[in-house]
C-alpha cells in the first residue's frame, strides 16, 4: 500500500482564539526540488490538515521525511517550522495577531464602522419644511425652529481631552447610575435595528440623500433576520449540510459567538452589531432567541419560521416599549406619549422617518453610559476597547470561550448571588476614553466623540436645547443650571448663547435625575420616536393585536410581562 504523509494541527493567537485568514502550506524538504504536501486556508476553528502520497513527492524518500510548515497572511510569510512526519505529525502553532495599520490608514474605515462615528445616508440633507417634516429616511420633529448658531471651532474645542467635557479635569466625578450596564448595549442594538441601510454601495451613491430608495425604520429585527432564509441564506443553516434552513446560524465550533467566514467577518444582518464584544454577544443571544422559539413551537407547527419571527419581534417590541423606554426615560413621559404623541405624529398610514433631533442628539445620550471596564463573567473583566490581554479588542473580532458574556453581570436576573454592574450616569462630563479614540490622531478634533456629536448637530441645523424645550411647552433650564455658562465664559462666547441640543439632553438628565434617566426634553424626543415607530408599523403587536401580552416564559418579569432578562434566559440560560 502506498504510504501517505499527513501534517495536521491548529493555528491560534496567544489568547487561544483561532487565527483565521491564514494559509497553511507544507513542503517536503528532503526531496529535490522541494515538493508541497499541500496548502489550504486555516479553517474557522483554526485547524488544518495537509497530506500527500509518497508517489506524489518528486524524489525518493530517504528515511522519515522532514517537512517545513509555512504560514502566510495576505501573501506574507509569518511563521515557519520544521517537523518530522512519520507518517503523521501534528503542529499547534501560535502566532502573533497582525499589526494594526497606521492610525491614518484606518481612521476613515473605523469611523464608518463604529457606532456614532459616521453619518447615516440621508442624514446630511434634511430640509426645514413644516408641511413635509419627513424627508426620505430622516425628517424633523421641530421643522419651525431655527438652527442654533454656534461657532464650529468652539464646538470642536469643547470635546477635546482636558476640555470642559472631560471628566478627568473636573472636581465633580460622574458615578454609576441605578440602571444595569447592559441597557446601554440594548439601546445600541435598537439604534442599529431602526437605522439599518442594507442597500448596495451603488444604490447609495445614486441616492445619497435617501430620498427614493431607503428602508423604512421599524423595530423588526432585520439586523438579526436579514431579508429571510431565501434572500439571506448565509444567515441560516444549510439543508445541504444537514441543517434546518429556518434556524439562524451561530458559530459552528461550539464557541458562544455569531457565525463568521474564513476571514473572521461576522455573518450578521448588520455588521455594526459586531463592533464591540458585548454588543456582538447580544447579537449572538438574539440568534439563539429565534432558534429557541422555533424549538418551542415543535416539529408539527405549520409556518414555523413565520410564527417564530413574529413572536421574536413582538416580544422585542414589548421590551422596547414596556421596559427599555421606562428605564432610560421619565416613566411619566413614556405613559403620556403612549396615550398621545404631540411632536412625532406619524400614523399607521404615514411613511415613518427618523427625526434628526433623535438621531443627531437625544439618542446619543448612550455614549455617556459606557463604562471604562466591564466584567463579563466570574473570571473576566477588561476594557471594552483596546489592545492586549486587558481589553476585549477593537471590535469586529471572534469571541473566545473565556470571554463569553454571563448576562447576570449586565442585567437584573433572578440570581441573588450576582449583583449586575451599573451603567455610568448620563452626564455632560464624559469618560476620557471617548474624547481620545484609539484609532484616530489625538491632535485631530475628530478623535473626540463629543466634538463629533456637537459638530454633527450644528451641521444638521438642530435647534438649541432651550428652544426645543420651549417648543414642547417645558420650562427650559438656564445655562447656569446646565453648567454651560462657565463654558461660554471660558471660551469667549456670548453669554446668551443657548446650549447645543445634545449637550442639553445630557446635562438635563443630570439635573433631573442624577443621570439615572433622561430629563423631560430628552425623554420626550426618545419616547415619541420609538413609540411612534412601533405604532406606525403595520405588523407590530400594537397595530395587529393591541391587547396582546407576552406568551413566552418570564421567570423574571412574571405573567403577562417580558423583560430583556427573560429573553436572555430563554435564549441562552443564566450564562452561556
Amino acid at each position: 500500500m502506498q504510504e501517505t504523509y499527513t501534517l495536521s494541527g491548529s493555528v491560534t493567537y496567544p489568547d487561544g482564539v483561532a487565527a483565521v485568514g491564514v494559509t497553511a502550506m507544507a513542503v517536503d524538504v528532503d526531496s529535490d526540488p522541494d515538493d508541497p504536501l499541500g496548502a489550504m486556508p486555516v479553517r474557522p476553528d483554526g485547524s488544518f490538515e495537509l497530506s500527500a502520497a509518497a508517489e506524489d513527492l518528486g524524489a525518493p524518500q530517504e528515511g522519515t521525511p522532514e517537512v517545513k510548515l509555512y504560514l502566510f497572511r495576505d501573501g506574507s510569510l509569518i511563521h515557519e517550522e520544521g517537523v518530522v512526519v512519520d507518517p503523521e505529525a501534528t503542529v499547534d502553532a501560535t502566532i502573533e495577531r497582525p499589526e494594526r495599520p497606521s492610525t491614518e490608514a484606518i481612521a476613515d474605515a473605523m469611523c464608518n464602522m463604529h457606532h456614532g462615528m459616521s453619518d447615516q445616508r440621508g442624514l446630511g440633507n434634511v430640509p426645514r419644511d413644516p408641511f413635509h417634516p419627513g424627508h426620505g429616511r430622516f425628517g424633523r420633529m421641530f421643522p419651525y425652529l431655527e438652527a442654533a448658531d454656534h461657532d464650529v471651532e468652539f464646538l470642536q474645542e469643547l470635546g477635546r481631552p482636558g476640555g470642559p467635557l472631560d471628566e478627568s479635569t473636573h472636581d465633580r466625578s460622574v458615578g454609576e447610575s441605578s440602571v444595569p450596564a447592559g441597557v446601554a448595549f440594548l439601546g445600541q442594538f435598537i439604534d442599529h435595528d431602526i437605522t439599518l441601510d442594507p442597500l448596495s454601495s451603488l444604490a447609495r451613491r445614486n441616492d445619497p440623500d435617501a430620498l427614493r430608495n431607503f428602508r423604512t425604520p421599524e423595530l423588526d429585527l432585520d439586523s438579526v433576520y436579514g431579508t429571510g432564509p431565501e434572500a439571506s441564506p448565509y444567515l441560516y443553516e444549510s439543508p445541504l449540510q444537514g441543517g434546518d434552513h429556518e434556524r439562524l446560524l451561530v458559530a459552528s465550533d461550539g464557541r458562544p459567538d455569531v457565525p463568521r467566514n474564513a476571514e473572521a467577518t461576522a455573518l450578521t444582518g448588520d455588521h455594526r452589531n459586531d463592533e464591540n464584544h458585548i454588543l456582538s454577544q447580544f447579537q449572538y443571544a438574539m440568534l439563539r432567541f429565534h432558534n429557541a422559539i422555533l424549538e418551542s413551537l415543535g416539529e408539527d407547527c405549520k409556518n414555523a419560521f413565520e410564527h417564530a419571527n413574529r413572536l421574536a419581534r413582538w416580544h422585542y417590541q414589548w421590551i422596547v416599549v414596556e421596559e427599555f423606554l421606562p428605564t432610560v426615560c421619565d416613566p411619566d413621559v413614556v405613559e403620556a406619549v403612549k396615550s398621545e404623541r404631540e411632536h412625532y405624529t406619524v400614523g399607521a398610514r404615514d411613511e415613518p422617518f427618523i427625526p434628526v433631533e433623535f438621531a443627531g442628539a437625544a439618542y446619543r445620550y448612550g455614549h455617556s453610559q459606557i463604562r471604562e471596564r466591564y466584567r463579563v463573567n466570574e473570571d473576566t473583566e477588561a476594557a471594552l476597547f483596546g489592545h492586549g490581554e486587558d481589553a476585549f479588542g477593537m471590535g469586529f473580532e471572534a469571541a473566545s470561550a473565556a470571554n463569553a458574556v454571563d448576562w447576570r453581570y449586565l442585567f437584573e436576573m433572578n440570581d441573588p448571588e450576582v449583583n449586575p454592574q451599573r451603567a455610568r450616569a448620563i452626564d455632560s462630563l464624559l469618560s476620557p476614553d471617548l474624547l481620545d479614540l484609539p484609532f484616530m490622531d489625538s491632535d485631530d478634533w475628530r478623535a473626540s466623540l463629543a466634538s463629533r456629536n456637537l459638530v454633527r448637530g450644528r451641521n444638521l441645523g438642530l435647534p438649541s436645547g432651550q428652544a426645543a424645550a420651549r417648543a414642547m411647552g417645558i420650562e427650559p433650564l438656564s445655562n447656569e443650571e446646565l453648567g454651560f455658562d462657565e463654558i461660554l465664559a471660558d471660551h469667549g462666547q456670548h453669554p446668551g448663547t443657548e446650549a447645543p441640543l445634545w449637550y442639553y439632553v445630557l446635562a438635563e438628565a443630570r439635573v433631573a435625575s442624577g443621570g439615572n434617566r433622561l430629563g423631560p426634553v430628552g425623554s420626550r424626543i426618545v419616547a415619541e420616536t420609538l413609540v411612534g415607530l412601533v405604532e406606525s408599523d403595520p405588523s407590530s403587536f400594537v397595530t395587529v393585536q393591541p391587547n396582546w401580552t407576552p406568551t413566552l416564559p418570564a421567570p423574571n418579569a412574571g405573567q403577562d410581562d417580558f423583560t430583556v432578562a427573560d429573553l436572555l434566559e430563554f435564549a441562552v440560560g443564566d450564562a452561556n
